[in-house]
Order: C-alpha cells, then structure tokens, then sequence
C-alpha cells in the first residue's frame, strides 16, 4: 500500500463487478443490462506487530486520498490501480492475535 509492500498481509478479498442495471420492460419482461459504473473492492486483513502499524490509513480515510495499491493474484498476474480506503477496524483480545483490517474501492481493473 502507498508503495510499500505490506509484510503482515494475511488475507485479501476481491471483489468486482460490472455494476449493470437490469432493466425490465412490460412487453419483454427482462429486457437485457444497462452499463454501469465498473468497480473493484478489496477488504485487507493485517496481522498487527507488536510495534504497532505496519500502515495507517487513518489519514486516507479523512482526507478521501487515493493510495496506490497492488495485489498478486493467480498465476503471478497482479492487479494495480489507485483506491480509496472507505473503512478501517482494528481488532485484539485476550488470547487472540491483533488484526488491522481496511475496506478499499476503485474503478475495475484486469490481472495483467
């Protein structure tokens, strides 16, 4: 994130979607998809150091800042692009490792 690779990533979640809208007609009943807005949303899961944040985006989120971002995916292809960072959570408990978890948004993009 932000040009660093983050070393206590546990877990990625991708999600895309071409965000079509159905549209239905009277006459044909289901009529086909309008375009949408193409988008790609990704959840982080951290592990958290003991020293604290491995990144923060506490600034991201105020300031509605673009951050860039790469993840690999299968067969080595990655996908990239510029995302903002819409929530963060933090999470730790008795017996139980400290996680730091990020909700991130942006236009689609392709594994290349």
């Amino acid at each position: 994130m932000g040009g660093t690779l983050l070393a206590e990533e546990q877990e990625v979640d991708i999600e895309r979607t071409a965000n079509a809208q159905q549209v239905d007609t009277v006459a044909k009943g289901f009529a086909g998809v309008s375009p949408g807005s193409p988008m790609l949303m990704m959840d982080v899961k951290n592990a958290m150091p003991q020293g604290g944040f491995e990144f923060d985006a506490g600034n991201a989120i105020l300031g509605l800042l673009l951050v860039p971002v790469q993840v690999s995916g299968p067969g080595g292809k990655t996908v990239r692009g510029d995302a903002f960072i819409l929530k963060d959570s933090i999470r730790h408990g008795v017996n139980a490792q400290a996680t730091y978890s990020f909700s991130a948004i942006m236009p689609l993009q392709l594994f290349k």
